[in-house]
C-alpha cells in the first residue's frame, strides 16, 4: 500500500489497507477544492490514492506559507485536529483533482483498538508521523536548499509540472531565485 521511508518498510500493512478499503469512503476532491481548512475540524485521514494536496498555514498578519504536501499512496490529515478534535492547523487543498479513500477518527480508533498487533500499528504510523516532522524539523537547520530541494523531487518526481517555482520557494523557505539557481546546478551535474 505505501512506504512511508525506510524506518517503517517492515511494517506489515496489509490489514489496516484492508480495513480502509472495507471501511472507507472513497471520494473525489476537485482542483482547489479543501480536504480541511485551517481552523476547522478535521474530521478524516485520508489515503491519497491519485493526486496531489498542498498544506498551507496563514500566520496572524494573513502571509500563507506552504508547509507541506500530501503525494499519491500517502496520507492526508491535520494530525493534531484529528487526534485532539480542535481546530485545523493548517489548509490541505487539492493541487490536482484527486480520488481519496477516507475514514473517520472513530473508524481509525475502532481499527486500532481490533488487537495487539493493530495498536502496535497505530503506535508505529504515530512515531513514524513524528520521524518526518523531526526530519523536516533538522532538515531546515542542517540541510541545503539544494538537499531539500532534491528531497521533496525524491517524493514525487513530477511536482515541478503541478506547482509553481514561487509554491516550492515557499516550501523550501527561499526565494524563487534560489530554487531557479538550483535547478541550473543540477541540470549542469
Amino acid at each position: 500500500m505505501v512506504n512511508f521511508n525506510e524506518y517503517i518498510n517492515e511494517i506489515d500493512f496489509s490489514e489496516f489497507e484492508k480495513y480502509f478499503l472495507e471501511k472507507g469512503k472513497s471520494i473525489e476532491i476537485k482542483k482547489k477544492d479543501y480536504f480541511v481548512r485551517q481552523n476547522e475540524p478535521c474530521k478524516y485521514v485520508g489515503f491519497v490514492e491519485s493526486g496531489l494536496f498542498r498544506y498551507t498555514r496563514i500566520n496572524t498578519v494573513g502571509n500563507e506559507s506552504i508547509v507541506g504536501y500530501s503525494f499519491t499512496e500517502e496520507f492526508v490529515c491535520d494530525y493534531p485536529s484529528l487526534i485532539k478534535h480542535t481546530g485545523s492547523l493548517t489548509n490541505i487543498q487539492a493541487v490536482t483533482d484527486c480520488s481519496v479513500c477516507v475514514l473517520s477518527m472513530k473508524e481509525l480508533n475502532d481499527f486500532w483498538e481490533t488487537n495487539i498487533n493493530t495498536q502496535r500499528f497505530g503506535r508505529l504510523v504515530a512515531e513514524e508521523i513524528f520521524v518526518e516532522m523531526y526530519q523536516r524539523l533538522l532538515g531546515f537547520y542542517c540541510e541545503t536548499a539544494e538537499q531539500r530541494y532534491v528531497a521533496l523531487l525524491k517524493r514525487c518526481t513530477n511536482l515541478p509540472q503541478h506547482i509553481t517555482l514561487k509554491e516550492i520557494a515557499s516550501f523550501l523557505s527561499v526565494t524563487p531565485e534560489t530554487v531557479s539557481h538550483i535547478r541550473r546546478k543540477l541540470r549542469q551535474k
